[in-house]
């Protein structure tokens, strides 16, 4: 269990997205707000990174009985769905789960700290500069820790997180987006995040992302790669997934029109 609370953003009653879930569910702001209190309950007691397997639209509906919210939140892209049995929740850390949590308590804490010389007058000299030094110390080791979970709930590794020309994170969300009848990302690291950062930097057209838009969308037109396509007798039909997209030799294949009878890509 993640805990026996949520967190919920002063202002969510007049943010754009509850204005779009109105007008698709017909419903008053705190009706949405509640149902979106629900939702994320739901994920908060039964998931620990923001991922639901087992689960449809379908499905959430009928747990916080309300026909129609989950399509509403799926619309706003406040969830997401891989068109089989998982739904993830976008920015699950940031208001879920325990490390969501333990930010809240760290930020509650830290503001507590910077208050203590007030709260304790009597408080020494030599007391004060301590206390100065650990506080500066903490700060600099939370500055050293990196969110290695995407809006997607895709778990991202130390050495993709690092500052970097390529954004893996907007790639992978266009994929999944472009893409959902693909492998689910769930872990990206090691040799699949070095080759996307290689298809990136080697061709100046491909660092856009509106490119990688494009891309998704031609090899979603491709029978072969989207699953459509008859498979040899004993075989199950072939599903793309994105580390086989950008492996040098695939992505090659993939941009030659392999796949697509003699169309290329842009």
């Amino acid at each position: 269990m993640a805990g026996d609370w949520i967190k919920m953003r002063n202002d969510l009653q007049s943010h754009p997205k509850i204005v779009r879930i109105l007008s698709a569910t017909k419903s008053d702001k705190f009706s949405a707000i509640g149902g979106l209190h629900a939702v994320w309950s739901v994920f908060d007691t039964h998931s620990s990174n923001g991922v639901l397997e087992g689960y449809t639209p379908e499905t959430l509906d009928h747990v916080i009985g309300w026909d129609g919210f989950a399509a509403a939140m799926i619309m706003v892209k406040w969830l997401s769905y891989d068109g089989l049995e998982t739904l993830t929740l976008p920015e699950f850390d940031e208001h879920n789960g325990a490390s969501g949590k333990r930010r809240a308590e760290d930020q509650k804490r830290k503001r507590n700290s910077r208050k203590v010389p007030d709260l304790v007058p009597d408080l020494s000299d030599d007391d004060a500069d301590k206390l100065r030094t650990e506080i500066g110390l903490e700060k600099r080791r939370e500055e050293k820790i990196v969110n290695l979970t995407t809006p997607n709930g895709v778990v991202v590794g130390n050495d993709v997180a690092k500052p970097d020309s390529c954004p893996h994170q907007d790639i992978i969300a266009l994929y999944h987006e472009c893409l959902p009848v693909g492998t689910h990302i769930r872990v990206w690291n090691g040799t699949r995040a070095k080759h996307l950062q290689a298809r990136w930097r080697e061709n100046v057209k491909r660092q856009s992302l509106e490119w990688w838009k494009r891309f998704f969308e031609f090899v979603a037109e491709s029978e072969f790669l989207t699953g459509r396509a008859p498979a040899a007798q004993g075989r199950d039909p072939f599903v793309v997934s994105l580390d086989w997209l950008v492996n040098p030799t695939n992505f090659a294949k993939v941009i030659e029109g392999k796949y697509h009878r003699g169309e290329t890509a842009a």
